[in-house]
């Protein structure tokens, strides 16, 4: 469930406390104040809901009826069922085969308003207290969810746009707490919690939920705690875990999931996490730091949710400005998981200079041992967590060639493209689509922010595949937030990175030599295999390196490289049409 919004009891409390901080002219004067932000259309809507007796009394009208909100489900249901029997004729009626991106929904569209009124309806009965009609009404409306078609169509809870189905399914495990005999909550509960999993995509319920959503305390909350922690104890799974971990907080806090830690930690890691989490909101960085260092001291070397503890420890040893704990730790983070944000964060961490270049030069062969061996895990989670902490890295060949790169280990970047094919350069794994660019802006002698319109895009494009962008493109997918800051990170890494000092004038022809051999057989095998959605990038790809050439003072074989070029495929019109766009846009000057 969501835990970003205000709980419903703490916003109850808040409220009733500013209300009784609150004079009568104060209040007047907010009412006014939220008067002031109605629109025309809303007024006698604002008006209405300023008469809180009557909206109580029709609140009490529509739930008295138990036998009436009930009957009202049923009704859907079969509704709902006997629809499920009309769908082919539904289908045929509106033209409609199976699936569709754009109407999943299909002929239970009108299905959506119902089944949110009467959730709402529910929710009335249980802000009233009618906690066994609350809990009726919940699993009939719950099996609605459950109703689909031979194609898999449905109503489904994020169908209904302005239901709040978290507060939904607390309300409704609050209801399951309070109408059974104490001795059968732990059972009934976790039963329950474990079948709501499914209605809530997959994201876990917890205690705390169940707590928050009513403004009464929980009854008997120390005898069920401790009859909840030992029920607990005896099942398995992540999510026996996970629910015994927050007991254990509700009850006895955070010297309670210490001394879970120090006694269960090995094969509880998670707890670990909560303990840490719990000294982080205490706002003592010390002890984070301390309790962050004992636990990768305990737990499995290669065990990746040691990325996650790693990621404690270096945000207390910013806390205390401490830069040799934050190296550790941003090593120890990449070490568990070696993906490319975490070799960022450990490039990041290491001053400039040989101590970098060694940090970078551990780096690889880490990732070189994490390719070429299968990863084991001492600790398997057995059900679904909505986080990866505890998943291993997926590590490919482009992070290789990054930390290659950023070592100055140019010939084992250059050896891992090289080995690669030629198409497919948008593959994170084919780091020939990041290489060579590379190369060829090294070569330039430019700047990153400096660079001719065509070699510009190349390194746009290079960036982009190296994170999985150039795959997400060719198959319609969007760059999202994450992926947009990493991009931005990777830029900004080697914009600081600064000029190869090693790359004398031999070096530099020969690299050149093999960026124009590779790049060659790219656009061959481009224009030849008619790949015609990739002609731009065939015909980019050739007038940057002219540009490369145009920088070194090499305009005569700038010139040559496109002729030659242009003339291997005369025939092919849509190419050609390329390459003079891409000429035209090149801020060199290259005859057309």
């Amino acid at each position: 469930m969501a835990s970003t919004k205000m709980p419903l009891k703490l916003f109850w409390e808040t409220l009733e406390r500013r209300l009784s901080e609150s004079s009568p002219d104060q209040l007047r004067d907010i009412l006014r104040a939220m008067a002031h932000g109605v629109t025309p259309g809303e007024r006698q809507a604002f008006l209405g809901r300023l008469n809180p007796p009557k909206q109580v009394a029709r609140a009490l009208e529509q739930s008295a009826g138990q036998d009436e909100l009930l009957a009202d489900i049923d009704d859907l249901l079969r509704e709902l069922r006997a629809q499920k029997d009309r769908g082919d004729d539904w289908d045929a009626e509106h033209d409609w085969h199976g699936y569709d991106e754009g109407d999943s929904l299909g002929p239970y569209d009108e299905f959506v308003e119902p089944v949110a009124d009467l959730l709402d309806r529910a929710d009335t009965v249980f802000d009233l207290g009618n906690l066994s009609l609350a809990r009726q009404a919940y699993e009939k409306l719950f099996r609605v969810f459950k109703e689909e078609d031979a194609y898999g169509r449905g109503v489904r809870p994020h169908d209904l746009e302005n239901v709040d189905f978290d507060e939904a399914l607390a309300r409704y495990l609050r209801a399951v707490y309070e109408t059974e005999p104490p001795e059968r909550r732990p059972e009934s509960l976790f039963s329950k919690m474990r079948e709501t999993r499914s209605l809530g995509w997959g994201i876990r319920p917890m205690l705390e939920h169940v707590l928050q959503i009513s403004r009464q305390a929980l009854p008997e909350r120390t005898r069920f705690l401790a009859d909840w922690e030992r029920f607990l104890r005896e099942q398995e799974g992540a999510d026996a875990d996970a629910w015994l971990r927050e007991a254990i907080r509700l009850a006895r806090g955070t010297e309670g999931l210490e001394t879970l830690a120090r006694q269960e930690g090995a094969t509880r890691p998670r707890v670990y996490l909560d303990w840490l989490a719990a000294l982080e909101q205490e706002g003592k960085p010390r002890a984070v730091l301390a309790v962050a260092r004992q636990a990768l001291a305990g737990l499995p070397a290669g065990l990746p949710i040691r990325a996650a503890v790693a990621d404690h420890l270096c945000r207390a040893a910013a806390a205390l400005k401490d830069a040799k704990a934050i190296r550790k730790g941003r090593w120890e983070a990449f070490a568990a998981k070696p993906e490319l944000p975490r070799l960022l964060d450990l490039w990041e961490a290491i001053p400039a200079g040989s101590q970098r270049l060694r940090g970078m030069a551990k780096a690889v062969q880490h990732l070189e041992d994490y390719l070429t061996q299968p990863r084991k895990h001492a600790i398997a989670e057995t059900s679904y967590e909505q986080d990866n902490l505890a998943r291993p890295a997926s590590v490919d060949k482009s992070i290789l060639t990054h930390a290659c790169l950023l070592a100055g280990q140019w010939d084992s970047a250059q050896g891992l493209a090289a080995r690669q094919n030629t198409l497919g350069w948008s593959h994170g794994d084919n780091p020939q689509g990041f290489v060579v660019p590379f190369f060829l802006v090294r070569l330039s002698a430019k700047a990153f922010d400096d660079l001719p319109a065509s070699l510009a895009q190349l390194w746009d494009w290079g960036l982009s595949a190296t994170i999985g962008l150039g795959y997400l493109e060719r198959y319609g997918g969007h760059e999202g937030r994450a992926e947009s800051s990493l991009k931005s990170r990777l830029q900004d890494v080697y914009l600081r990175l600064g000029s190869p000092k090693t790359w004398n004038e031999t070096r530099q022809k020969a690299n050149f030599a093999w960026c124009l051999d590779v790049v060659q057989k790219r656009i061959d095998a481009i224009v030849e295999g008619q790949h015609r959605g990739s002609y731009r990038k065939a015909a980019v790809l050739a007038v940057a390196c002219a540009e490369v050439q145009g920088s070194r003072g090499e305009s005569k074989r700038a010139q040559a490289w496109l002729g030659r070029i242009r003339g291997r495929f005369p025939r092919h019109r849509a190419f050609q049409d390329e390459m003079k766009a891409a000429m035209r846009s090149s801020e060199l000057e290259l005859r057309i």
